[in-house]
């Protein structure tokens, strides 16, 4: 008989559930916001010498605010979305502006622009106190976009940014209200300003906003929608800053001369050597790539005393006797501020005109003995 030893074998087993329970994941709202709404800043400044050099700078880091137009969310709000959930913003922004030279942005062919965005103003008309939005790169890519999460939270039973159809149930038909309209720049001074640098309507910054519930990822810069687009014009203006002759009065003497000289009215004397008249100037450092932009004038402080070539200065109580002026080429010079002498300058800024004078008979008689005098303005301008 064969005997059998059998041992029982029990297995025992076990399942445990996790007692963590999942996080509800965050849901970012769809549609909230028709377009970019734009926004316009007009700045203007006159450069100080200090800054009106190749590489200087304006940077006053002060907010540039433009319209106070308020921008409404409409979303198409899911059903899971509670009346008392809390609604989570995402502020970004970026540029549109093509690269300048290193960390700028092209503004002109004078000027480039390093830009910030900033956060939802709507509850700071001056744009104090809100999260500046650096912009590091030009143009932006949505990956490189400046972000911030809002400190501002709403909830449909307070303010609403869903659609009419979408509300949840306890909802209140009042809308919240959003604002992107500040910015602050700094300017870089590529080539120096002579009279001034116009600055067309150059969108500038683009700002992006996204709207979540719940907890965990969400919103991010790259799936932010455009909401604003902040326009900047205006000008850099630098006044022309030479000086005629060391700031001192040019005087010419025109010597003695005979009645019988006077042969011709509108004609130098007879044997008459012309006398020179040098006009000398100084024009700071910006003028010097600038000069094409400068033009010297003459205009006789009596008038002048023939209506139709504007050729002779009238002189103090004289009638009958005039002086003319005339270039290197023996030509005439218009002297009643309508003459157009380009004005080269040297790398220094200085430059000189040379012209000759000459006293002429106003009438077909000889002038009376006597003195004679006038005045003649010497005038630097742009044109």
């Amino acid at each position: 008989m064969q005997n059998k030893f059998v041992l029982p074998l029990i297995i025992t087993a076990a399942l445990f559930l996790s007692g963590t329970q999942a996080m509800a994941a965050a849901t970012v709202l769809q549609n909230c916001f028709a377009g970019p709404m734009p926004y316009s800043i007009n700045y203007n400044y006159e450069l100080p010498a200090s800054e009106n050099i190749v590489a200087g700078t304006v940077d006053h880091h002060e907010h540039l605010v433009g319209e106070l137009t308020t921008i409404e969310a409409n979303c198409q709000c899911p059903e899971s979305l509670k009346s008392n959930t809390p609604i989570l913003e995402l502020s970004a922004a970026g540029s549109p502006l093509s690269a300048g030279v290193n960390g700028y942005g092209y503004l002109t062919d004078r000027i480039d622009i390093d830009v910030s965005g900033y956060s939802d103003a709507i509850n700071s008309p001056d744009g104090s106190g809100l999260s500046e939005l650096k912009i590091n790169q030009y143009p932006t890519s949505p990956s490189n976009r400046a972000s911030t999460t809002e400190s501002i939270k709403s909830t449909e039973d307070s303010t609403s940014v869903c659609s009419d159809s979408t509300r949840p149930t306890g909802g209140v038909s009042t809308k919240r209200q959003f604002r992107w309209n500040v910015i602050v720049m700094k300017m870089y001074i590529k080539k120096p300003i002579l009279g001034e640098e116009i600055i067309p309507l150059t969108p500038v910054v683009q700002n992006f906003a996204c709207l979540s519930f719940g907890s965990g990822a969400g919103c991010d810069a790259t799936n932010a929608s455009p909401v604003s687009t902040i326009s900047l014009s205006g000008s850099l203006t630098a006044p022309l800053s030479c000086v005629i002759n060391a700031g001192s009065t040019i005087e010419v003497e025109l010597g003695n001369i005979v009645s019988s000289q006077f042969l011709a009215k509108g004609l130098p004397p007879s044997g008459y050597t012309l006398k020179n008249v040098d006009i000398s100037y100084h024009c700071t450092d910006p003028a010097v790539p600038n000069s094409s932009k400068i033009r010297l004038s003459l205009s006789a402080d009596q008038g002048i005393s023939d209506a139709d070539n504007r050729y002779i200065a009238k002189m103090l109580d004289r009638d009958d006797i005039g002086v003319r002026l005339f270039d290197e080429n023996h030509n005439s010079v218009v002297l009643d501020g309508t003459a157009d002498f380009s004005v080269p300058l040297d790398d220094d800024g200085n430059g000189s005109i040379r012209l000759k004078a000459a006293p002429v008979s106003t009438t077909t008689s000889k002038p009376e003995p006597g003195k004679f005098e006038g005045n003649v303005t010497v005038k630097m301008d742009l044109r």
